[in-house]
């Protein structure tokens, strides 16, 4: 069995933090303190992006520019002949869109089947799920090719952001109704209690649980992107509620062109993008929201201190994998605008859209020619 990590999220990371087998590898211990939820908090709504959005918002951010008449925020008149297919994993809207003289239900099927793979063994929605299995018994080593390949790259991303992506925040789901369960004042947010040794991966304590909703959809993406390349489909656009990957070219002159949702006007496009083999994913505050003791608040949270993100209001990521993108558009939504954005700089092959919520924007250097503001 080829690993996707092999090709995609785990491999990117893999110059930037070296993991050894010898010993459980859970990110840099002490980076920041363990949150438990018995602790005051402004609020909590933590479902990491997007991973309770309606079928009506399941393009999240981003949506295909060049004219798929019947997706959201679509403009402008098609150079392309796309046959699409849909189903639904993750609790979003999935979609595989190709060529017409590249398609068949075959190869379309197929891709959508390695997304629904990989929804089904990381659900938090299925007791029977490997991401459960594991989350229902802390201490013990679980082995499973998805299940490795997101925590590797969960616990890299949630280093190099000192935990701004954290994704033990199963308790916290919980407590506040996004997911069936209950949680204890004992439990913990704290990712580094997500350890992997070898090809083996734990929770290694009680009150520990994991929640992949902030990087998974990323990663089925890249599933279904090596399982249309496998049957030697050159071109096409997969899409798991916003989080895009664009193979090729939809036309020899022109890549392919993403618009990105306006924060504030649902119906509306702020920004376009031009990209190809490449990934994009935005977060946003404004994608879900939930009025607690009657605060409207987001869906996004700082985990190492319970408080609500409200400085950023859309963050966008390109980057050569789906999984990264997902995982850095979560995180860089959290992290301070100057952390977020010297981050993204030093990263070879990501660049970065911020709107933050005084009104200004930052794009990142190497994104400015390929971004255009509308």
């Amino acid at each position: 069995m080829v690993r996707i990590g092999d090709a995609w999220g785990t491999s990117y990371f893999t110059s930037l933090l070296t993991l050894h087998d010898s010993e459980p590898y859970s990110g840099r211990a002490g980076r920041r303190a363990k949150y438990t939820l018995s602790q005051p908090r402004t609020m909590i709504t933590i479902d990491r992006r997007r991973f309770f959005l309606d079928a009506g918002k399941a393009l999240g951010g981003l949506a295909l520019v060049q004219a798929i008449p019947t997706w959201a925020f679509a403009i402008g008149n098609s150079e392309m002949d796309l046959i699409h297919r849909s189903s639904r994993a993750m609790g979003t809207s999935i979609r595989v869109s190709i060529p017409k003289s590249e398609f068949t239900s075959t190869m379309a099927e197929r891709a959508l089947n390695s997304l629904r793979r990989v929804g089904e063994r990381l659900t938090v929605h299925d007791e029977n799920s490997v991401l459960m299995r594991m989350n229902n018994s802390p201490g013990r080593w679980n082995v499973g090719v998805e299940l490795l390949d997101v925590s590797r790259s969960a616990l890299t991303i949630g280093n190099l952001t000192e935990g701004a992506l954290d994704v033990t925040v199963l308790p916290a789901m919980r407590r506040y109704g996004f997911v069936p369960g209950t949680a204890r004042a004992t439990d913990q947010i704290d990712f580094t209690s997500l350890q992997v040794r070898g090809a083996s991966v734990r929770v290694k304590e009680d009150g520990i649980g994991v929640d992949f909703g902030g990087i998974a959809k990323g990663y089925g993406v890249d599933a279904a992107v090596l399982a249309l390349r496998s049957g030697a489909v050159t071109t096409a656009l997969i899409d798991a509620g916003g989080d895009l990957f664009a193979m090729g070219r939809p036309t020899p002159e022109h890549p392919w062109k993403i618009g990105i949702r306006h924060p504030g006007k649902e119906r509306d496009l702020v920004a376009t993008v031009e990209i190809e083999n490449q990934a994009v994913a935005t977060s946003g505050t404004y994608v879900q929201t939930r009025i607690i003791d009657g605060v409207k608040v987001s869906h996004l949270i700082d985990p190492s201190t319970g408080n609500f993100v409200d400085h950023v209001t859309s963050a966008t990521i390109v980057a050569p994998d789906t999984m990264t993108a997902d995982g850095l558009a979560t995180a860089t939504s959290v992290m301070r605008p100057g952390a977020a954005q010297d981050l993204v700089e030093r990263l070879p092959g990501v660049e970065g859209f911020w709107i933050y919520a005084d009104g200004t924007y930052y794009v990142s250097s190497g994104l400015r020619p390929l971004l255009t503001m509308l």
